[in-house]
């Protein structure tokens, strides 16, 4: 008798248990919603390179620091805090001499070569052409980049999530009209992959500049974001 009694529990246990999965009448619906922001950017970020040869590698260095030494000095007269400079490259290399150069090889340098990147974080975003201008004045060889964004970006980042879910409930409360249901709640959401996509001007390696002050053109920063969202509907 205690067995049977046993039985009947598991059984309107497991019976329970089905129902409750089963859920009938219920339909969720899965969508995925894209939103994005379109701001003018704030900052800018200018890379530049400094390369030096030398026969030595300590000759190559010696000049190497100089030049960047010039580099930040000048960045300093145009209000660019040292904090805002980081080395993001740092390389020795050596070419030995042959025996005979050919003349191909006229181009060719020999010896030790230092090359140094470094990345300047410009504030004021319209001083980012002078601050190309003082790096190639003052000894850098090359601008290999220049980079627009945001210098906060939590705020449109949460506008684009914004219209993310917004989207994603207009798809959901559209396919639930179709099949003659309505959303009641929301199970689930997560963030799927969103991003900066962001102007970029990349400058060809420059010995020197023009006379006149360089002009950079700067477009909108898009803020985009992707959401994952399960709704529950019902008739």
């Amino acid at each position: 008798m205690k067995r049977t009694f046993l039985c009947l529990l598991a059984l309107l246990f497991l019976t329970g248990s089905f129902a409750a999965a089963a859920q009938p009448g219920i339909t969720e619906i899965t969508t995925v919603g894209t939103g994005s922001v379109s701001l003018p950017p704030d900052t800018a970020t200018v890379v530049a390179m400094v390369e030096t040869n030398a026969p030595s590698a300590s000759d190559a260095s010696s000049q190497s620091n100089q030049i960047y030494d010039h580099v930040v000095a000048a960045l300093a007269k145009l209000g660019i805090a040292r904090a805002d400079i980081a080395l993001s490259y740092y390389n020795v290399r050596y070419n030995p001499r042959p025996p005979v150069v050919s003349a191909d090889m006229s181009g060719e340098r020999f010896g030790y070569t230092v090359s140094r990147s470094f990345k300047v974080k410009v504030r004021r975003i319209g001083a980012a052409g002078a601050v190309t201008d003082a790096c190639i004045d003052s000894g850098a060889t090359s601008i290999t980049g220049v980079f627009f964004g945001l210098s906060n970006s939590d705020a449109a980042r949460a506008q684009a999530i914004t219209k993310a879910v917004a989207n994603a409930r207009g798809d959901a409360e559209a396919l639930a009209r179709t099949a003659g249901l309505r959303i009641v709640s929301t199970k689930s959401m997560g963030l799927g992959d969103g991003g900066f996509v962001g102007p970029q001007g990349i400058v060809a390696r420059v010995e020197t500049r023009a006379a006149t002050p360089t002009d950079l053109d700067q477009s909108n920063v898009d803020v985009s974001v992707s959401v994952k969202v399960v709704f529950i509907a019902e008739p």
